[in-house]
């Protein structure tokens, strides 16, 4: 049993936490946080200990990982710390804000020999694996075009005081939350993207954030995709390949409803319901610190991830294409 340590106890860090309560692999002992009287009900719910500070966290003999769910501007010295502190690290994305402190991290934990996961919870659903495996099997062909759409309403859900709100942590509004997800499931689809033109725009003007924001990529294979995001409207998510031999789609927002339409021959409709995808991302970084299996994010999709990322939110900035 993996022993780790929640840090940084909002609504996505007690999502983690949840969703590992009853996990014969991981489960949080320890949990931190910058408002401590915040958590008190909710660790002894959960039976884990608090800690007064991360230092306190990565120096404790009682946990063997941390699971950050903290603000992106601080995720490098986290790491650092972390592993330098013989501990393994499974980290929200987006895993840095730049390329160049990505590399840092996937370095240092490497140089300590410990797992460093960066929390993409879409890989981890059946459907989207199944999407991997046709692909890998070349039953779809040549992929020719990837696009993907996710939304939430952030605009109301972020409350105006929150690290979320600030335009420094959440660049380009909704790629920093989610349009980061579609980028990493395309990478794993299809490889390295060479470039990227976006742009943004604030409609309702409520808030510093970037309401909407949408980009087209190519990839060094030659392939387009398109990715957009709004964090100004409900709650939306797809998912397409479109290749020689068919086209393949995830179009519900649990990821639950997959259809692949061949070239030729009959639509097939494949539903695979109540998948907890951050219970199997977790799983997966506990099966990778124990030497089980691989964790599915490499630290070169990571760090290209990285780039993709940094690389929309200058295309956006400077209304232009930015090769990659």
């Amino acid at each position: 049993m993996i022993r780790a340590a929640s840090v940084g106890l909002g609504w996505w860090g007690k999502t983690l936490a949840n969703s590992i309560q009853n996990s014969e692999k991981i489960n949080v002992v320890m949990a931190t946080t910058k408002t401590l009287n915040n958590i008190e009900d909710y660790c002894k719910e959960i039976d884990a200990e608090i800690a007064a500070s991360y230092d306190e966290v990565v120096k404790s003999d009682k946990v063997d990982a941390v699971i950050l769910a903290t603000p992106h501007s601080k995720h490098l010295e986290q790491i650092v710390q972390a592993v330098n502190n013989g501990k393994h690290v499974f980290c929200e994305k987006p895993i840095t804000l730049t390329a160049a402190d990505a590399k840092i991290a996937f370095d240092e934990a490497k140089k300590n020999n410990k797992i460093l996961a960066v929390g993409f919870n879409r890989r981890f659903h059946p459907n989207f694996m199944k999407i991997i495996e046709m692909v890998k099997s070349n039953t779809l062909g040549k992929i020719v075009h990837i696009e993907g759409t996710i939304n939430a309403p952030g605009l109301w859900m972020y409350k105006p005081e929150s690290w979320r709100s600030s335009s420094a942590e959440t660049p380009a509004g909704g790629m920093t939350g989610m349009g980061i997800h579609v980028i990493d499931q395309m990478i794993s689809a299809n490889g390295d993207i060479s470039s990227a033109y976006a742009q943004t725009a604030k409609v309702i003007k409520m808030g510093e954030l970037d309401e909407v924001t949408s980009v087209l990529f190519k990839f060094t294979n030659g392939a387009t995709g398109y990715l957009g995001t709004s964090i100004a409207s409900s709650v939306l998510y797809n998912f397409r390949v479109i290749a020689e031999n068919g086209a393949i789609e995830i179009t519900s927002r649990d990821l639950s409803v997959m259809k692949y339409t061949p070239r030729e021959g009959d639509i097939e409709i494949t539903e695979v319901k109540d998948v907890d995808m951050c219970k199997n991302e977790l799983e997966a970084f506990a099966d990778a610190v124990n030497g089980h299996a691989d964790y599915p994010v490499t630290a070169e999709q990571g760090i290209h991830g990285a780039e993709v990322f940094e690389a929309v939110i200058k295309s956006a900035e400077k209304e232009t294409l930015i090769k990659i």
